[in-house]
């Protein structure tokens, strides 16, 4: 449902948050990515690079691997970003050259 969400309308933002109150908000455009290397190297990336604590082996979730038909690769293109400090409630915004 969400992949068709996505092609009627790629606008989506995303958040995150902290009991501390600091927060994240980026606002992008994302498109689901079809063509297998840059899953395969996506894949990649996640299985071998992530910190610890914080990456998994994605095969738990998709057995058939980059090539699973389950698995689905967004790519996000942010034109904002919003960085809030819940300490003192500052605020740093990025913005893309020519927005979205």
């Amino acid at each position: 449902m969400k992949s068709a969400h996505l092609a009627n309308n790629p606008h989506s933002t995303y958040s995150y948050w902290n009991p501390r109150q600091n927060a994240v908000f980026i606002d992008s455009v994302s498109r689901r990515v079809e063509d297998e290397p840059t899953k395969r190297h996506a894949w990649e990336l996640y299985r071998k690079g992530s910190p610890p604590g914080v990456g998994y082996d994605p095969r738990g979730y998709w057995r058939g691997g980059p090539t699973d038909p389950e698995y689905h690769l967004l790519r996000i293109a942010p034109w904002r970003v919003q960085v809030l400090r819940g300490r003192d409630l500052r605020s740093r915004i990025w913005t893309a050259v020519g927005g979205a």
